[in-house]
């Protein structure tokens, strides 16, 4: 079984966006500009792959902490 973790393409209600995409320079080592393009344009996007839960986990938490709306979705 396979689990991706997806991005909903926006930030949480709230969260202070130059913060964030610092926190998500971070974790992804993109540039401002193109984390705006990948990451916060109101698209989902599948960010990570993997059949270890807890390694999705693990990247779930640190892109939600950095303000980013994701989810992980199992697939069969």
């Amino acid at each position: 079984m396979e689990y991706h973790l997806i991005s909903q393409g926006r930030l949480f209600t709230g969260a202070k966006e130059k913060e964030c995409i610092v926190m998500l320079q971070r974790i992804t080592k993109l540039s401002e500009e193109q984390v705006r393009k990948t990451l916060l344009n109101g698209r989902p996007r599948k960010l990570f792959s993997s059949d270890d839960k807890e390694k999705v986990k693990k990247f779930s938490q640190a892109y939600r902490k950095a303000g980013l709306v994701v989810e992980i979705k199992k697939i069969q």
